[in-house]
Order: C-alpha cells, then sequence, then structure tokens
C-alpha cells in the first residue's frame, strides 16, 4: 500500500512503498514522529499511530540506545588539568569536547572512540600527577620547599 510521507527535510514524498518507509526508519531518516498519510485519504498521522510500522520502530529505538555514549569525560578532564598534569588534561578537553560534537553531528561511533580517548588522558594525566607527588615526597624536595617557605616567611 503506497504512502506519503513528510520527510526530515520538511517536503512530501509520494508514493513511497511500505518497505521503503522502513528502509528509511533504519537509517535514521523517519522515525516516530514522521507524518504519513495513505494514498487516497486525507488525514495525516505519525508512525509511532501506524501498527505496520511499530515492530520497525522498536527495534530503532533499540538500535539507536546502543549508539549514545554514556559519559564524555569532559568534568574529569578539566579536574585533570587543574590538579593533575596539565598537558593530559587539555588532551582529554579537548577529545571530550569533540565527542559532544560527534555526538550532535550523529557519528556515535566517532564520539564513542573521542570519549575512549578522553578517558586514557585522563588515566594519563592522573597518573602523572600521583608520580610527581611521589617524585616530590621521596626525594626530599618537598623538606626543601618548606623551608624555603619558613626562611621566607615571618615569624
Amino acid at each position: 500500500m503506497p504512502y506519503k510521507i513528510i520527510g526530515s527535510d520538511s517536503k512530501e514524498y509520494s508514493p513511497v512503498e511500505l518497505e521503503e518507509i522502513r528502509e528509511w526508519i533504519r537509517e535514521g531518516r523517519a522515525d516516530s514522529n514522521t507524518l504519513v498519510c495513505e494514498i487516497g485519504e486525507t488525514q495525516w498521522v505519525r508512525l509511532r499511530d501506524v501498527s505496520v510500522f511499530s515492530g520497525d520502530l522498536l527495534k530503532d529505538r533499540k538500535d539507536r540506545s546502543d549508539r549514545v555514549i554514556q559519559i564524555n569525560y569532559l568534568v574529569p578532564a578539566i579536574l585533570c588539568t587543574i590538579f593533575c598534569c596539565l598537558p593530559f588534561g587539555i588532551a582529554g578537553i579537548l577529545f571530550a569536547a569533540q565527542a559532544n560534537s560527534k555526538t550532535q553531528q550523529g557519528d556515535y561511533d566517532g564520539a564513542n572512540i573521542a570519549a575512549s580517548r578522553a578517558k586514557q588522558m585522563c588515566i594519563l594525566s592522573f597518573v602523572c600527577g600521583i608520580l610527581y607527588i611521589i617524585y616530590v615526597f621521596s626525594s626530599g624536595e618537598f623538606q626543601r620547599i618548606m623551608e624555603a617557605v619558613q626562611e621566607v616567611s615571618p615569624r
């Protein structure tokens, strides 16, 4: 049965067959809010209200939930920049921002890769910060700093 459909570009397409609409759903070009009308009818309805497409829409929703990134690591990257290691923290911020922009563009695989790299930069920053703290305390540098502060401070 052919349909008329309003595409994501707000243009009307007609005639569109059932399988073509299913393909549009799989490609993300149509979703549950897309308007359709059977040819010869006058009332437009949303795809979610047409029982023929309910299975396709449910499957599409499950597929899309797999593509959403869980965390972009922006806040940890900022904290690592401030408290741990500046260069790796800045790289983490850049990767986290890249994950955000790729998510908005619909590139979920690229967003997940960028988020993973942001996480790696956060871990590197944290490890470098811990190693520096261990170095400062074990090398006696901390003691020299404290002595210099005591000499300078008034008594």
